[in-house]
């Protein structure tokens, strides 16, 4: 664990001006927490895939469907017919992540990566780990490219005690290791200020570094 900077966490806490943006699209998902409906489906999965830089419709398949239709057609249908209301629900009975329920959140994440891939025949781990979290923000971390780079600034590797996780059956070994590290992470930053992140907070701070990092880099 590299030393934790205590201002850069401290700002993280602060809303930035991605708060506004973010909270619309929280209480979208708190209110329509299910997919039962068709509108509700169609509107989250293409406000937080476009607004997070993750469309759906990016897929590697042969077809010539218009977008329109693919999301009509196909993503809306697939939802819909899944079991990811089995999952979130179950989930929706732990209030904080703990070691004990690590398992059933990656499993969900896999569950849902892989009922895309079926219609895109690409892994979306990234929108997954969005799209999940608007619906259990406490328990799922955002993962993209630039919060993975800046993970490895704090925590260079996933402790033996985590590896187990990422050798589950059913879980995206990917993102295992991402998510052992924010989780980590936090649990550190906790022990060392007595400051509990919320995970938005975390992405808050692992997006600044590495933006910091991006302009150091250019100068």
């Amino acid at each position: 664990m590299n030393t934790l900077p205590k201002k850069e966490i401290e700002k993280a806490m602060q809303n930035n001006v991605w708060h506004f943006g973010n909270e619309i699209l929280y209480k979208m998902c708190e209110e329509n927490f299910g997919h039962k409906k068709d509108e509700c489906i169609l509107a989250k999965v293409l406000f937080i895939g476009r607004i997070y830089s993750a469309s759906i419709e990016r897929r590697r398949t042969k077809d010539n469907e218009i977008n329109d239709n693919f999301y009509i057609n196909r993503v809306v249908p697939t939802f819909r017919q899944s079991e990811i209301d089995t999952y979130l629900t179950q989930l929706k009975n732990f209030k904080t992540l703990e070691i004990k329920n690590l398992k059933y959140v990656l499993e969900t994440h896999y569950y849902l990566t892989k009922t895309i891939k079926e219609i895109t025949q690409l892994d979306k781990r990234s929108l997954v780990s969005k799209y999940l979290h608007f619906h259990l923000p406490e328990l799922f971390f955002i993962y993209d490219t630039r919060a993975v780079a800046a993970l490895k600034n704090f925590v260079s590797k996933v402790p033996n005690n985590f590896k187990p996780f990422i050798k589950l059956e059913n879980i995206d070994a990917e993102y295992a290791k991402f998510f052992c590290k924010c989780f980590i992470l936090k649990a550190e930053i906790e022990k060392q200020f007595n400051i509990k992140l919320s995970n938005r907070q975390l992405d808050n701070l692992l997006i600044e570094n590495a933006n910091a990092s991006t302009l150091a880099r250019r100068m």
